[in-house]
């Protein structure tokens, strides 16, 4: 399902985004996004490390922090900052969650 009078694609269902875990998904516009649940929130990052593409849903997540698995870069995935010396923030994108589904708008919010 698609809501493109406000921008935001069906995303997954709310039990396909485990506490702790991350999912990549592909919306239907084409975009990849990566949902990531902590302490009950959906959060949704772009699906690919910034710096050389690699895909963060091979990466770790520690609470709000995801670990990129090539070069070990670190974000806060509420914030999308870049935790060190480098300044590259993770793109950060809308989510609801209603009534079992997870929406997300595909505009970024940096």
């Amino acid at each position: 399902m698609t809501d493109l009078d406000n921008g935001f694609f069906t995303a997954a269902q709310s039990g396909d985004v485990v506490e702790g875990d991350k999912l990549e998904v592909e919306l239907e516009n084409g975009d990849y996004v990566l949902l990531l649940r902590v302490s009950g929130t959906v959060f949704a990052v772009c699906a690919d490390c910034p710096h050389q593409d690699t895909p963060l849903s091979e990466g770790m997540l520690d609470g709000l922090i995801l670990t990129c698995p090539v070069h070990f870069w670190q974000w806060n995935i509420d914030t999308g900052d870049m935790l060190g010396p480098t300044e590259l923030p993770l793109a950060r994108y809308q989510v609801k969650e209603i009534n079992g589904e997870i929406f997300v708008r595909t505009a970024a919010e940096l």
